[in-house]
């Protein structure tokens, strides 16, 4: 077999080496001593990666990551990762030190993207070295992979090339190895990434459409899906694990997070500010929202089109005067109209004028763009170069095709151009799909988008390169790959300093361990990294998800609580690392029984609190007893949700005044013992305090009891993690009207009930 594709793959692949070294060269010579781009997301996957190559997968002991103590199977709760540790455990077990095999991992993300992007257009393009070497460049060196830098997964997407390669070539030739290629890079590309799991299968069905279906490939169709159910089956388990533990805590996302992390049309011209000459080009990006595509990038595609126009026009020499070409003409003349109509919203804002009897006025760009869309698709899909290009360059039609689809479906479930709504993306036909309700953020489609436009890229230039002269052909690439890494291009990948290590580590293996105050963030982050590392389970937790509890563990800390402590001592003794420089947290812990002071350094002091019994959690006893009415003077009309027996409702009052009161009449004098703030779902509403007092006339009060709630709410959180009922029990006595009060829980939330009870005793268990 002939092997003249050799020399130029290996120094395109030496090429992609040295860029990666250039801009990777301060994370290199800080290997071991530095965390790559920064101290967040990094620290939680460089965890990861550790664990998987140090646990056996799918095992009991592997999915109880040590975080989020003493909640089980936290493992999936994030990525795990699998797929990218077939490369980064060997590296691993060769070092001993997660920081250097994470470093190592990401900077090798560079070049082995690069050279998947290679080995897929190298075939499509019938063996073109020019081509392959600039796709290779505006894959792994494209600006939407640098704005992803924090997010190791998201870098990690070498394998979805080599699937592509797999089914191509299987088309082509029929050859079973090609299909092995492809079902073992699509499992490897899925258990490397969730989000890659839906978003690359979802290209891979669009590829079947184009490649197999249309074409009647009918014994290639059951070939590939035997293959992709053959995929599937090492998955199986982690995708029934991660959907059982997902129900079992009731983690969904609801709409409006997912349309909060929804790209705008406009992000096409948001670019990562790390770019060293597109990082100014910032529009109306949002949270991973950065979806520009490079300049050069977008002028290749753009002369992708440029056949298929021309193409389109000599059609046109032998059908003008059809029915079907003065239709299309009328619909480009109308997108140019709203076309001036959006440039002139643009400039002056909106507007409005009359002629005669007719007025025409633009408030919004929707109309506008929705138009402009729709009829320029239209006169596209009309035009009779459509058809010739399809037959004549099917490949690069698909990728063009598949990048505008998968980049519609980055827009996320509602269109927005400029921060205004348009019409319902097709992401919102997706979210009915088993587990693509799931991910939180529809912009990662654009992951696909970038696969195509390389692809696209490739494709064009060794379109273009093909026949010409040597010399040519390397100064061409030469041009091309400049214009292209200039795209993407950065100074360098930030080396980020490492959490302070932890006085007293060495005696905390096996212990449990509270980092104080939690903080959501990167306190939590660090937790999450010196647990991994130091072989200690973390009260702290940071990942795509977390218990319903802590939100009120954090509100705790806030507070000043004990109860930031206490339900964690109940489990048995508790270390606590609180910074040098937070005093108030340290005279907290420091006034708890039997605490000592284990070790210190000029940033972290380590403590030591024995196990502390206390009572159980309460819980309503006796018989429930059914308000006859509620009265408050703050959001009165919606106080029937608070009686409706429906957890999905809520009553909310923002004021933290005595209109804030809140009054039970139970139609007449009954035994009373206990009160119920049930906030189903809502776990983040929890108040800090509440206080009832109970009447038996409506006059006369008496006080039944007063305090912080935090406590139970962690500990109800805790034992039952879809349901929150904050249990506030007192001694029984007889009364006709409860009156209850909050505190703020310090979570900028109002006082909220989805479910008012009051029963007639309470018990502890």
């Amino acid at each position: 077999m002939s092997r003249a594709w050799v020399p130029a793959a290996v120094l395109s692949l030496l090429v992609y080496t040295i860029i990666t070294m250039v801009i990777g060269r301060d994370v290199l010579t800080h290997l071991g001593s530095s965390i790559a781009n920064d101290p967040g997301d990094p620290l939680l996957t460089a965890a990861i990666l550790k664990w998987n190559a140090t646990h056996v997968p799918l095992t009991d002991a592997w999915y109880q990551f040590p975080i989020f103590y003493p909640t089980r199977d936290t493992l999936t709760f994030s990525e795990h990762l699998l797929g990218l540790s077939v490369i980064a455990s060997p590296i691993y077990w060769l070092t001993g030190n997660l920081v250097i095999t994470y470093n190592v991992v990401l900077l090798l993300t560079f070049p082995l993207c690069a050279m998947a992007m290679y080995a897929l257009v190298y075939r499509l393009s019938g063996s073109s070295a020019a081509g392959a070497f600039v796709a290779g460049l505006a894959f792994a060196f494209a600006p939407y992979r640098i704005s992803q830098l924090p997010h190791i997964q998201m870098l990690a997407t070498f394998w979805a090339p080599l699937a592509l390669l797999g089914l191509h070539a299987y088309v082509e030739t029929g050859r079973p190895r090609w299909l092995v290629l492809y079902a073992a890079s699509w499992v490897l590309q899925g258990a490397s990434n969730g989000y890659a799991l839906v978003m690359f299968s979802f290209l891979v069905g669009l590829w079947t459409l184009w490649f197999v279906i249309l074409s009647r490939k009918w014994r290639a169709l059951a070939m590939i899906g035997l293959a992709t159910v053959v995929a599937v089956l090492p998955l199986a388990p982690v995708l029934y694990k991660y959907t059982s533990v997902h129900s079992h805590f009731g983690f969904v996302r609801g709409y409006w997070e997912i349309r909060g992390f929804s790209a705008d049309i406009a992000g096409l011209l948001c670019a990562p500010e790390l770019l060293t000459f597109w990082g100014w080009v910032r529009v109306k990006c949002g949270p991973e929202g950065e979806l520009f595509p490079g300049v050069a990038l977008m002028l290749l595609s753009i002369l992708g089109l440029v056949g298929m126009v021309v193409q389109s026009w000599r059609s046109e020499s032998v059908e003008s005067g059809t029915v079907v070409t003065w239709f299309r003409r009328v619909l480009l003349f109308i997108a140019a109209v709203y076309t001036i109509v959006i440039l002139v919203l643009l400039v002056s804002g909106p507007f409005m004028f009359e002629l005669g009897a007719l007025r025409v006025q633009a408030s919004t760009f929707r109309k506008p763009v929705q138009v402009v869309t729709l009829t320029v698709l239209l006169a596209l899909v009309l035009s009779p170069g459509v058809r010739a290009m399809v037959r004549q360059s099917r490949t690069m039609w698909f990728y063009l095709l598949a990048a505008v689809m998968t980049w519609a479906l980055a827009l996320g479930p509602m269109t927005t151009f400029m921060g205004d709504p348009g019409i319902p993306g097709p992401y919102h036909l997706l979210m009915s799909l088993p587990g693509v309700d799931a991910l939180r953020v529809p912009a990662r489609f654009w992951l696909m988008t970038t696969i195509c436009l390389s692809a696209l890229a490739g494709l064009v230039v060794a379109e273009f390169m093909r026949g010409r002269t040597r010399r040519t052909v390397a100064i061409g690439v030469v041009i091309v790959g400049l214009a292209v890494l200039s795209d993407g291009w950065i100074d360098r990948i930030r080396a980020a300093e490492l959490p302070p290590p932890v006085p007293g580590a060495d005696r905390l293996a096996g212990a449990t361990v509270l980092h104080a105050p939690p903080d959501l963030i990167f306190r939590d982050i660090q937790s999450v990294f010196r647990a991994v590392d130091g072989g200690w389970n973390a009260v702290n937790g940071y990942s795509g998800w977390g218990p319903s509890y802590y939100n009120a563990l954090v509100g705790a800390a806030r507070a000043e609580s004990d109860g930031m402590l206490t339900p964690f001592q109940r489990l048995g003794e508790l270390y606590v690392l609180v910074p040098e420089d937070a005093p108030r947290v340290r005279a907290l812990v420091e006034r708890q029984p039997g605490v000592t002071r284990v070790a210190s350094d000029d940033a972290l002091v380590l403590y030591r609190l024995p196990a502390r019994h206390g009572g159980g959690l309460p819980r309503p006893a006796g018989q429930r007893l059914e308000p006859r009415e509620l009265r408050s003077e703050c959001a009165s009309e919606l106080l029937p949700k608070a009686i409706d027996h429906d957890e999905t409702s809520l009553w909310q009052c923002a004021l933290w005044d005595e209109r804030q009161a809140l009054t039970i009449d139970l139609g007449d004098v009954k035994a009373v013992g206990s009160v119920v703030n049930d906030l189903g779902a809502f776990s983040w509403m929890f108040p800090a305090a509440l206080a009832v007092e109970t009447s038996e006339d409506g006059t006369l009060w008496n006080p039944a009891w007063s305090g912080t709630v935090l406590e139970q709410t962690i500990l109800a959180a805790m034992d039952d993690p879809k349901r929150l009922r904050i249990v506030v029990g007192f001694p029984p006595r007889q009364a006709r009207y409860v009156r209850m009060r909050a505190a703020s829980g310090g979570n900028d939330a109002p006082w909220a009930i989805a479910e008012l009870e009051v029963w007639s005793s309470a018990e502890s268990h």
